[in-house]
């Protein structure tokens, strides 16, 4: 085997679903009319763009970060690597694919690992089993809950994986947003002395800087979103959360959100909703059913029900301060870390589910 194709086999999952997302991009094109789901069709085409980078990357023997979803993957710009995100790839392949991943859930279950442990870890953990992942090093925060952190030593000692972890406050005040602050920055240097490169922040802020034009975009989504009928279709929800791990930090997540936005903005002034009749509104303050999302699109054309947002897609943020100093910077960044989807809700119970409703 050559170096090229020993390298671009570390992350046979990650091709795994880009094959599945080019089927289902040939499907859409191939039996929906032009406008028949956009969301989906917008969200594939940005991300298969991506995701094809990345594995060009990774042919190219640049290193491989795993990541927990709740350690951005924006963060990782600083590096010449390419990040996947643990949970991320396991789910989208349970979206995608018939059987998903439940192959890799019995793999683990029957290495030993307990079942009442959060079960978005356990596709990567059955995958690296069998050997379908090689990661140089891994990335996580203490968040957001005890049965996502304890299955992260697995890779540490039975797969010999450097791991890194960032610690994360409970509180959410000035002191542990600084404390926070300096455990990314600290995590970031030992993951560079792990792969062998040095941070570079500047690339970073550049990234950053992406996120917070998405934040611009998402939020003037959102204020359409309050018009009757709502102007998305239900499919939006699972697809901005594939957005936000797959192509954040990069120009194709604004590409994204802008054409989002286009639409919206005409579905809104011509008062129209996706699935014919908005009958009913609802927000779902935990999750979609990831493992098939059709039945968004049920919900829209047969229920005439809209998903106005879910935990993933709901999170708005403040833009972190790219301009003053490193300080500052990393202020954001952990502000912005500890107010993601499901850290907020997991650290301080029930008082975000009532202020997102």
């Amino acid at each position: 085997m050559n170096s090229t194709s020993k390298n671009e086999n570390r992350i046979v999952p990650y091709k795994m679903l880009l094959d599945a997302m080019e089927t289902t991009y040939e499907l859409v094109e191939k039996i929906l009319p032009e406008t028949g789901i956009p969301s989906l069709r917008i969200g594939l085409e940005e991300m298969i763009t991506v995701v094809r980078r990345d594995i060009e990357k990774a042919r190219e023997g640049v290193p491989i970060v795993g990541y927990h979803f709740a350690f951005q993957a924006d963060y990782l710009k600083c590096f010449d690597c390419v990040p996947i995100c643990i949970e991320g790839v396991s789910y989208f392949l349970g979206t995608l694919l018939m059987n998903g991943v439940e192959k890799y859930y019995d793999i683990i279950g029957n290495w030993g690992h307990p079942f009442h442990t959060c079960s978005a870890q356990k596709g990567a953990m059955g995958m690296s089993l069998e050997n379908l992942y090689h990661f140089d090093a891994m990335i996580t925060p203490t968040a957001p809950c005890d049965s996502t952190c304890a299955s992260y030593p697995f890779f540490k000692f039975e797969k010999n994986i450097p791991l890194i972890i960032a610690d994360m406050p409970f509180l959410h005040d000035e002191k542990s947003y600084k404390y926070y602050g300096e455990q990314l920055k600290l995590s970031l240097h030992s993951l560079g002395e792990v792969i062998g490169q040095e941070p570079d922040f500047d690339k970073m802020r550049k990234a950053l800087e992406v996120e917070n034009e998405v934040s611009k975009l998402r939020m003037e989504l959102f204020d359409l979103i309050k018009a009757v009928p709502s102007p998305i279709e239900n499919i939006f929800n699972p697809i901005s959360a594939a957005a936000t791990i797959i192509i954040s930090g990069t120009p194709e997540n604004i590409s994204f959100y802008r054409r989002i936005l286009d639409i919206a903005k005409s579905r809104y002034k011509n008062k129209e909703h996706h699935g014919g009749e908005e009958k009913i509104r609802s927000i779902w303050p935990y999750m979609l059913t990831f493992f098939d999302i059709s039945l968004c699109e049920w919900l829209d054309r047969k229920m005439g029900m809209s998903v106005l947002f879910d935990i993933f897609n709901y999170n708005l943020s403040d833009p972190v301060d790219t301009k003053t100093d490193i300080d500052s910077l990393f202020y954001g960044m952990a502000r912005k870390a500890m107010g993601w989807p499901m850290i907020k809700q997991s650290t301080e119970f029930y008082y975000p589910f009532l202020d997102d409703c």
